[in-house]
């Protein structure tokens, strides 16, 4: 086909009908030397494009604009620079550029018509390939073979008006020929770019631009940025599954609605940035959706995050920022910076979050969670930071800033958690609650309570607790029958001859402890402890610190306790010969408070150690108007089956009430400000247990004792608990 003279460098042609069959066509620009050529369908007849259109003679650019459709299927260019498929109307702009000298730009306006991809698809080695239509549909390969940061692939999508400045040579691929591009912002609903499976858009650079507002993008097959950047903007909603998105620089996807991957993967050489009005990953039967960046990744939303069986990957810094909920079970990994912010809630569950470097939240509320697949981890190899307007809390997970490099070496900074609601800290059945920090110290504030059930808070320099509210280190443990309390009987039967038939015995249950192999521990290996709260209580935990001092400062109380677990059985019958058995399980669990060095105890209305042991290489101070040193009562069983009576047919048990626990043991000083009392507990200084100083009186109801239980007379010291 012969093309019309140029005028300003265009050549303008219009057709009744522009088809092309397998055989191809070609446009003979021998002679006419035009920079473009522009074919213009004027009928109603759509356009389908099923061989090679090529150029003769000089390159030119090439635009085909049919308002009533395109339809590609084995279509290419050849010898062509920039390309424009377009269902849009033309017109022209024209300017004097000197005297004489007129350029000739082209418009395209449009506002209709649908361009289809078929399973031949559309190829070629181009400059630039620009698809612009109201709508497009991608059912095979779209490939620009020219390989360039700034050229490759280009859909506008929706209505807009495309002015292309034309002077611009078809071998040009260092500028832009596209001048501007605007948009009335029409309103649309549905899908205004359907990916399928076979469908996919391969070049240097791959835009995907739609227009219309509320108008939607799918993607079930792929789109590869071979030498530039993939950037895919709409104001609908971008859903993509199964699919894959690969950019060699940057992945940039922006949107005013929602961004949806199902097990897609979407790569990138440097940067990954998607900001949406809600972003959710989710795996489905082909695997997990992943997004990895080889530089910086960063989440943005309007609402909220969601994450689940996926991963998240960067090299550099990881940043999810929301105004709703971020929730994730999945692996968010950055070889840098991670940073998660929202003003709503953060949901962690089976969630692996990894940072080279440091690791931050900040939310509304922060919740870890563990599952059958495994606990939550926050793990950063400097400093970690939560900070909650409410409440953080972590069950069964691990939250840890640094790592132990060997047996000696640690490496890392502090874990920081500050919530203006409780931390809770506890365990699953399954997996340890555990808070850590190998190389720095760890800090706890809240403006509520803060809770460590059956779990662990640790770091090798300080631990310090903050609470407004009260401080818990405690174990789960379940109540035994009678509340703790000894039950007995005694029976006299009837009578034989001499003999009479006589039953007696006892029994005490002090119920179970749940979780025996997670005690709770707040612990520091090389630095201080130090506790503050309205009431500070360490109910079967452990407060240990191995080179510092512990400091624990209550507002009302504070109270150490052993909890009692396990029961204690004892029977006696007499029928001519006498048979007795005793059996005992009870034993203390935790109750400990120990430090390396000095113990200081200050608390405002009392301070109790029921059944626990308070122990201080150093000195112990405790301040408080009274301090108790009470033991609990603990059983051990005694059983004869031989010797001279066994001979005979009878048995002999014997069950031994002795009091456990209930003392302050110091190789320093003990230093009581205030009265104390000792009901069966103790206070030990150094110098053989002389170095007790008290500025008050110092009472005792009862001395450590050890005594066999007799029925009918006493069951024990004293009572498990406190009132």
């Amino acid at each position: 086909m012969n093309v019309a003279p140029a005028t300003g460098g265009v050549s303008h042609n219009t057709y009744s009908s522009f088809n092309v069959s397998k055989a191809g066509a070609d446009l003979n620009n021998a002679g006419i030397n035009a920079r473009t050529i522009v074919n213009q369908v004027t009928s109603t007849n759509p356009s389908l494009i099923q061989g090679a259109i090529g150029v003769l003679g000089p390159r030119a650019n090439v635009i085909l604009a049919n308002p009533n459709g395109i339809t590609v299927d084995g279509g290419s260019f050849v010898n062509a620079g920039h390309v424009v498929l377009s269902t849009g109307q033309v017109s022209f702009s024209d300017l004097a550029v000197a005297p004489g000298v007129t350029q000739r730009n082209v418009v395209l306006t449009t506002n209709g018509g649908t361009i289809t991809i078929g399973a031949g698809g559309l190829s070629g080695t181009l400059v630039n390939l620009d698809l612009i239509a109201k709508r497009l549909a991608v059912n095979g390969p779209v490939t620009n073979d020219f390989t360039s940061s700034t050229g490759g692939i280009r859909a506008i999508i929706g209505d807009s008006t495309a002015t292309y400045d034309t002077s611009f040579s078809p071998t040009d691929n260092g500028h832009d020929w596209l001048a501007s591009s605007t948009s009335p912002g029409s309103t649309s609903s549905g899908l205004a770019v359907d990916i399928t499976a076979l469908g996919g858009l391969t070049a240097g650079r791959v835009e995907l631009i739609v227009n219309d507002l509320g108008a939607g993008v799918r993607s079930l097959g792929s789109m590869y940025a071979s030498a530039g950047d993939v950037v895919v903007s709409t104001h609908g909603d971008i859903s993509s599954a199964q699919g894959s998105i690969t950019a060699a620089h940057d992945l940039t996807i922006s949107t005013s609605g929602a961004v949806s991957l199902q097990g897609e993967q979407a790569l990138a050489g440097n940067n990954v940035t998607v900001s949406a009005n809600g972003i959710a990953l989710t795996a489905d039967a082909t695997g997990p959706s992943r997004l990895s960046a080889g530089n910086a990744l960063s989440l943005t939303s309007a609402s909220g995050i969601a994450s689940r069986s996926s991963e998240i990957r960067a090299n550099s810094t990881t940043s999810l920022t929301a105004q709703g909920d971020v929730r994730a079970g999945d692996s968010i990994v950055a070889g840098s910076d991670v940073a998660i912010t929202t003003p709503g809630p953060v949901s962690l569950q089976d969630a692996q979050v990894l940072a080279s470097n440091n690791l931050t939240v900040n939310a509304n509320a922060i919740t870890l969670t563990d599952d059958a697949a495994g606990p939550s981890q926050l793990m950063a190899g400097q400093a970690l930071a939560l900070t909650s307007a409410g409440d953080i809390t972590s069950t069964g997970s691990t939250i840890q800033a640094g790592t132990i490099t060997s047996a000696t070496d640690a490496i890392g900074g502090d874990v920081t958690l500050t919530a203006g609601g409780n931390i809770t800290n506890t365990s699953s059945p399954a997996n340890l609650g555990i808070i850590f920090s190998a190389n720095g110290s760890t800090s706890l504030t809240a403006q509520g309570d803060i809770i460590n059930d059956n779990a662990r808070i640790l770091a090798n320099n300080d631990v310090s607790f903050a609470a407004q509210g009260d401080v818990f280190n405690m174990i789960n443990h379940t109540d035994g029958a009678n509340g703790g309390q000894p039950l007995a009987y005694s029976d006299r039967g009837g009578s034989f001859l001499f003999f009479t038939h006589t039953s007696s015995g006892f029994s005490v249950d002090y119920g179970t402890v749940s979780q025996p192999d997670q005690l709770a521990w707040i612990a520091s290996s090389g630095g201080s402890v130090t506790i503050s709260g309205r009431n500070v209580t360490n109910s079967g935990g452990i407060i240990q610190s191995n080179d510092g001092a512990v400091t624990i400062t209550a507002q009302d109380a504070f109270t150490n306790a052993a909890v009692f677990s396990g029961q204690a059985n004892y029977s006696h019958g007499c029928w001519i010969v006498c048979h007795g058995s005793a059996s005992s399980s009870v034993m203390p669990y935790g109750g400990m408070i120990q430090s390396g060095t000095d113990i200081a105890i200050t608390a405002g209305t009392v301070a109790r150690n029921i059944g626990g042991n308070v122990v201080a290489k150093g000195n112990i101070s405790v301040t408080a108007p009274v301090t108790y040193a009470q033991g609990v009562t603990g059983y051990s069983a005694i059983n004869q089956d031989r010797g001279f009576k066994a001979f005979f047919g009878s048995s002999w048990a014997q069950i031994i009430a002795a009091d456990v626990g209930g003392g302050f043991a110091a190789n320093g000083l003990v230093m009581l400000t205030g009265d104390a009392v000792i009901d069966g507990g103790y206070f030990t200084g150094g110098s053989g247990g002389h170095d007790v100083l008290a500025t008050g009186h110092i009472t005792t109801l009862r001395a450590p004792a050890r005594t066999p239980v007799q029925i009918g007379q006493h069951l024990g010291l004293t009572a498990w608990g406190w009132y």
